[in-house]
């Protein structure tokens, strides 16, 4: 065979890239974390030069190589950041839905607190320069120096 055959893409189809401007195939997974063990399974071949034996598909195949090849560790890799539970914007989305809980439970514990005493919430001011901003302010306050020691 002399030229990269298309129904290749079926068969590794999940790593195999072709570039039609280098007349060769790459490996994605590889190319994007490529741990670095040397020449495993034709590493650079697949990663820099770009696999052109065409009339060598075994190779393909040898490249994916066992569970601890570069390639398998390459492609877990590859798929957490496919992955949508490590997609970036889960992660944050996450983070904020957290920060916004533990403001929420100590807004709600500063106010059971004033509740349960009869204290008022109100202060004359509640500007920053105020020197009287109320007891919920001030509480709320001191909840978050705690927190934060």
């Amino acid at each position: 065979m002399r030229r990269f055959c298309s129904s290749w893409f079926n068969e590794f189809g999940n790593w195999l890239e072709y570039s039609i401007e280098k007349y060769a195939a790459f490996c994605l997974c590889c190319y994007l974390f490529r741990p670095d063990f040397g020449k495993q399974s034709g590493g650079d071949t697949f990663v820099t030069e770009g696999f052109t034996s065409w009339n060598k598909k075994a190779k393909l195949a040898s490249h994916v190589g066992g569970p601890n090849y570069a390639h398998n560790i390459a492609r877990k890799k590859y798929e957490d950041l496919m992955s949508q539970n490590q997609h970036i914007e889960v992660v944050i989305s996450k983070q904020t839905r957290n920060l916004y809980r533990r403001w929420l439970m100590a807004s709600l514990d500063c106010l059971l607190y004033l509740l349960k005493q009869g204290l008022a919430f109100r202060g004359h001011d509640e500007s920053i320069e105020s020197s009287n901003q109320g007891n919920f302010l001030k509480m709320l306050r001191w909840y978050a120096d705690k927190k934060r020691k």
